[in-house]
This record gives structure tokens, C-alpha cells and sequence, in this order.
């Protein structure tokens, strides 16, 4: 205990004491010399309770070792202040997150070193953030929900109406087919949601983009021959890696290129460009088709958002989360009638 204490440091105890927010002093050791009525009220202990421990006897078990660490580094001079988010137990043993301001101090004549901390308590703050994330996954739940109940209606509301037609006016050829069709719709809309739900182990390799993009255009060959549609891939680069999952960004590219193939019906030309800089690649996917309106662009990536008619929206979402994943974006462009731009951006592997 500081036995003797000059005029400047009984004002410097006064302030402490009638500070509204948690304030202490310790030694080096992290032993508690002060404590004022604020900090007492946080932790439900008295000031003299307080006295018999150190501040990692009440610091929560798994923040204790980097506590310690983070002290240490003002102990020994290597800084002169800390900020840290950590945990206390309370006296009645529940969890309290404090944001911990400490500086190293010198109060009497000894020239002795000591270490203020102002403390302030952060669980409500904390009980309202974790209320928030909650609401906001509540609400993307419901509008999942209300995406899934929309999608699946209209081709089961289809069906019930042709079921009722062949009871009326007897079996057609062509009712058939529209009933197929659209429990086709059904198993399409069922199967991305399926995709969306399952969690995916992401396999993380060094792999040729330029490769990769060339395989895709392989194979997506076909169907834009069917759809009138050429596929042009050009590209001054022989090789550059990404650290990617392989299936999940051929996944997204396969999808992008299919919208591009979609967006010309009366066929037309697809064309990827690829271009690096330093530290990362842009791949580009160009199409002259129908173009996207302004107002429907800033939602590309929604839950059941498309501008396609037989879309569901989940295919760009799902290549938006992936892009993401890898430490990527996707950014489109699109002017009506004239066509749209999609740029993926990757970093590239050491």
C-alpha cells in the first residue's frame, strides 16, 4: 500500500474515487491498491475484498494468458497505454465484458511505477449488439422464408390449375408438359436451396485461374452453341494461381457465364478477359444481351432476386458468398438493351 502520498496525489485519490466510471490502481504484479466506487459496483465486490486479489483473479479463464501478455508489454515499457476488450467474473460468478484503458502512472516521490485502468463496463452494450445480430438473422430468415413460400406457390398454383382443367375438360398432351415443367421449376428452386443449406468443407489450393477459365469455357461450349451464343476467351497470361476451392469458383464462374449465355436469346458473343496487377487478377465477363434496369442491379445477389424469368436468384447469392470467402468481389454493370459487365476480383497466391 502507498504509505505516503503528496497533495497532487490526494486530488489524483479524491478524482478516482468520484470518478463515474470504473477506475483503479495496481502495482506491476497486477495486485489492486485502489479501486473506486464505480469499479466496485461493476465487479460486486468492496474495495477491500478487492485488495486481497490480483486482476487476474477475477479476469475470465480464457482471456487471462493474453491479459497477462498485453500487461506485460506496459510492464516492461514497450508501451505506454492499453486498450483491450476482455472479460471479468462478477462476484456472483456471471461473465462482464469491460473495455480496459490502463497507463502506466508515477504518483509519489519514489519515482515508483504504477498503472492506472479506467474501466467501463460493456455487457449491456454487448446484450444489445447480440439482440441486434439475432433481429437481423430473424429478418433474413423471414425473407428467406417468404422467398421460399413465394417461389414454390406460383408453380404449385400452375399445376392446380391444370390438375382441374383435366378434370373438366379431360387430359391434353400439351397440360402435361406444363405440369412436368413446372414441377421441374419445383425440384430446380428445391435443389439451389439444398446448395445454399449445406455446410461446404472449402479446400483452399494454389490453382491456375487461366486453367480454370479455359475448362469452363469447355465446357459451357455446348450450351451456348445450342443458345446461337460464341464464347470468346482471350487472355495475355499462360499461367496465374489463386488460392481458391476449385468447385466452389467453378461454380461461379459456370454460373455468371450462364446468365451471360440467358441474357442473349436471340444469340450473340460472350467474351472473358482476364488482366493482374500485383496483387490481384480481374476477370471479366462481357455480354451484348438485354441489359439490367438501374433499379433492379443494386439487388443482384438477393435471396429470389432475378431479372430472369425462369431464375431464382439463389445462383448469384450463393457466387457473391463465395467471391467473398476468398478474399474477392463481384462488381456489375449493365446498360438496358446494350448489355452487362461482370468483374470478379481475386487475389492472387503468393
Amino acid at each position: 500500500m502507498i504509505t505516503e502520498i503528496n497533495s497532487d496525489a490526494l486530488f489524483f485519490a479524491t478524482a478516482l474515487q468520484h470518478a463515474p466510471i470504473g477506475m483503479a490502481l495496481t502495482s506491476p504484479t497486477g495486485k489492486w491498491l485502489r479501486a473506486n466506487r464505480s469499479l466496485c459496483d461493476i465487479l460486486g465486490y468492496s474495495e477491500e475484498e478487492l485488495m486481497n486479489c490480483t486482476f487476474q483473479d477475477i479476469t475470465h479463464p480464457d482471456d487471462i494468458k493474453k491479459s497477462l501478455e498485453e500487461f506485460q508489454q506496459i510492464v516492461e515499457g514497450k508501451a505506454c497505454t492499453l486498450q483491450v476488450k476482455k472479460r471479468y467474473v462478477h462476484k456472483d460468478g456471471h461473465t462482464i465484458w469491460v473495455l480496459v484503458h490502463a497507463s502506466r502512472v508515477v504518483i509519489d516521490d519514489s519515482g515508483a511505477a504504477y498503472f492506472i485502468a479506467q474501466i467501463q463496463d460493456l455487457t449491456e452494450r454487448k446484450k444489445a449488439e447480440e439482440l441486434l445480430h439475432h433481429s437481423d438473422k430473424l429478418s433474413l430468415a423471414g425473407q428467406l422464408a417468404a422467398g421460399i413460400a413465394h417461389e414454390i406457390r406460383n408453380p404449385l398454383t400452375a399445376i392446380r390449375g391444370f390438375l382441374q382443367l383435366m378434370k373438366t375438360e379431360g387430359v391434353k398432351p400439351n397440360y402435361f408438359e406444363i405440369v412436368f415443367s413446372e414441377f421441374q421449376r419445383i425440384e430446380l428452386i428445391l435443389a439451389e436451396l439444398l446448395i445454399l443449406a449445406k455446410p461446404h468443407e472449402t479446400r483452399m489450393q494454389r490453382k491456375d485461374i487461366v486453367h480454370l477459365l479455359r475448362y469452363i469455357v469447355t465446357l459451357m461450349g455446348s450450351q451456348a452453341l445450342m443458345s446461337n451464343v460464341l464464347i470468346r476467351f482471350t487472355s495475355d497470361l499462360r499461367t496465374l494461381y489463386v488460392l481458391c476451392d476449385e468447385n466452389q469458383m467453378k461454380q461461379v464462374f459456370i454460373n455468371i457465364l450462364k446468365n451471360a449465355i440467358d441474357a442473349m436469346p436471340d444469340g450473340g458473343e460472350a467474351r472473358i478477359e482476364i488482366q493482374a496487377s500485383e496483387k490481384e487478377v480481374q476477370i471479366v465477363v462481357i455480354d451484348h444481351g438485354c441489359g439490367i434496369p438501374p433499379d433492379k442491379l443494386m439487388q443482384i445477389g438477393q435471396p429470389f432476386f432475378t431479372s430472369k424469368k425462369q431464375g431464382t436468384g439463389l445462383g448469384m447469392m450463393m457466387s457473391f458468398k463465395i467471391i467473398e470467402n476468398h478474399g474477392g468481389s463481384i462488381h456489375i454493370e449493365s446498360v438496358v438493351k446494350q448489355g452487362t459487365t461482370v468483374k470478379v476480383l481475386l487475389p492472387i497466391a503468393c
